[in-house]
């Protein structure tokens, strides 16, 4: 390589550098020896890498000739350096995933070598640990040989350990989705300014919104107004981080209260409050059950104090009646005023023997009996005083109905006891109905529905206490002998009324073939 001078119109110009071919051929030597040399420093690299690396040879088609050690730890099967195939770890189960990863892996190496640059690219694969995960083709080296490009350097960087977060973060997130769609309780959440961010399906049952129209109210549209004061407090606790639990009651769709037991718990993302969780359930059947035991407790207390109440009082009671009857036998000249003292001491009889019913049970008998027989013949009964009053009795009863066990004089007072207070209850006339029909599970009921007066909502729980009675003349005893009758045959005793239009009573009743046991122990 010389330098010449150039002449142009007899003038003399620049000096310009003339190559030869012989120039061609050292600067082509430098330029090979430069690459080799910076190869062997990427092979020396790759040869001492913590990371696995092949070399492939594009020579009578594309083959693996040489890997190190790493390859054969992270791959069930070994590449086949012989025959040339590669397969990334080959289970019966993902031969042919691990196949078509094999392939997208030469296809990479062989555009690299075709186009002499390096490049990375990931791809999945399948651990000598038998979990999946992705391996990096981070490097592919274009190596020099005989002028021709035809062997490379492949690096292999499996990021397993990056797969297997995402792999749990994912299964985290289908545990968190389960979890939150399949719970029984209902679930909201809510941002800190207390609106809706989501609902599960049981939120939807439980307040019978479905979670589209739930979400465009605001807690206080739904929550009962006495109620809401204590909501907000219990919310913004829970924005300050602290958890609350209470009973608060909100209002269904369809317009009744129902009682909830609630929990508020904060949302935490990165240290931060975001939100809050409100996690419900349904406690109709517990209060109810409460209730229950409630009045189950003052029975048992009033029982024991009728029962020494009632003995006090039969004995007087046995002599003033024979005095009255002694006195009325002698004259007649006051026999008025002997009925009405008679009639006013039956009266009292009465009671008494109500409250002996309360305090104890009595002698009975306990047999399968058909339920329709016992109710034809208490219709029958009181058809003369329903007819009186303008009262006209219906019987609806199913042709198949099982026998209950029971004691047929019971269940025939409880039966008059009800029809009697539906009388009363129309003093202008009107229609009772009495329905009779297997209910399912073993069970039978017994629906008594009149047209009187109803009666108010806030005294329905009250129904079947000691002396609590909604007639002007009622002792409040009837209903509760009644309770305890339908507590002693295993049955329940549910009322239903509305004010102006009448009141429903349904009586549940074990099948006789579920309650062969006599309830009295």
């Amino acid at each position: 390589m010389r330098k010449i001078p150039v002449t142009r119109d007899g003038k003399k110009g620049s000096e310009t550098i003339l190559i030869s071919s012989e120039d061609v051929v050292k600067l082509d030597f430098i330029r090979k020896h430069e690459y080799l040399v910076h190869t062997l420093d990427e092979v020396f690299y790759y040869s001492n890498s913590p990371d696995a690396f092949e070399e492939w040879l594009y020579e009578d088609g594309f083959r693996l000739i040489d890997q190190n050690n790493l390859v054969n730890m992270n791959y069930i099967t070994q590449y086949d350096t012989v025959k040339g195939t590669v397969y990334l770890g080959t289970p019966d189960n993902q031969r042919q995933k691990s196949a078509s990863a094999a392939r997208i892996h030469r296809e990479h190496i062989l555009n690299v070598m075709e186009m002499l640059r390096i490049a990375s690219s990931e791809q999945e694969s399948s651990a000598s640990r038998g979990s999946d995960f992705r391996d990096k083709l981070r490097d592919v080296i274009p190596l020099n040989d005989d002028d021709q490009f035809h062997r490379s350097y492949a690096m292999i960087q499996a990021i397993y350990e990056r797969t297997r977060a995402e792999k749990l973060l994912e299964q985290s997130e289908q545990r968190y989705k389960s979890l939150y769609e399949n719970n029984p309780d209902g679930i909201c959440s809510f941002d800190i300014e207390g609106n809706f961010i989501s609902v599960n399906p049981a939120a939807e049952r439980i307040t019978g919104y479905p979670a589209d129209e739930l979400m465009q109210k605001s807690m206080k549209q739904i929550i009962v107004p006495e109620a809401f004061e204590q909501w907000q407090q219990s919310f913004m606790k829970a924005v300050r981080g602290g958890t609350d639990i209470y009973r608060i009651s909100f209002l269904h769709k369809l317009g009744h209260p129902v009682p909830l037991s609630l929990l508020t718990v904060p949302i935490v993302v990165d240290d931060d409050i975001a939100g809050v969780y409100v996690i419900f359930k349904d406690i109709s059947e517990e209060k109810r059950a409460e209730e229950l035991l409630i009045k189950s407790e003052k029975l048992s207390v009033v029982g024991q104090l009728a029962a020494g109440v009632a003995h006090e009082i039969r004995n007087p009671l046995t002599s003033l009646k024979g005095f009255v009857q002694l006195l009325k036998s002698k004259t007649s000249e006051h026999d008025f005023y002997y009925d009405i003292m008679l009639s006013e001491l039956e009266r009292i009889n009465f009671i008494v023997s109500e409250f002996l019913v309360i305090a104890k049970p009595q002698a009975v008998y306990f047999q399968p009996k058909e339920l329709k027989d016992i109710l034809a013949n208490t219709i029958i009964l009181l058809n003369s005083q329903a007819t009186m009053k303008n009262v006209t009795i219906q019987s609806r009863m199913d042709k198949q109905v099982p026998p209950i066990l029971c004691d047929e004089n019971q269940i025939k007072q409880v039966c008059i006891n009800i029809l009697t207070n539906s009388i009363d209850a129309m003093p202008g006339g009107g229609d009772i109905t009495v329905e009779i029909h297997p209910n399912g599970d073993g069970e039978i009921a017994l629906i008594f529905t009149d047209t009187g007066s109803g009666i108010p909502e806030d005294r329905i729980p009250r129904l079947g206490e000691p002396f609590y009675t909604t007639k002007e003349k009622g002792t409040g005893l009837g209903l509760m002998v009644s309770y305890r009758i339908i507590e002693n045959h295993h049955g329940r005793i549910n009322i239903q009324s509305r004010l102006n239009l009448g009141t429903i009573v349904e009586i549940i009743l074990p099948t006789y073939e579920e309650n062969k046991k006599p309830p009295y122990q």
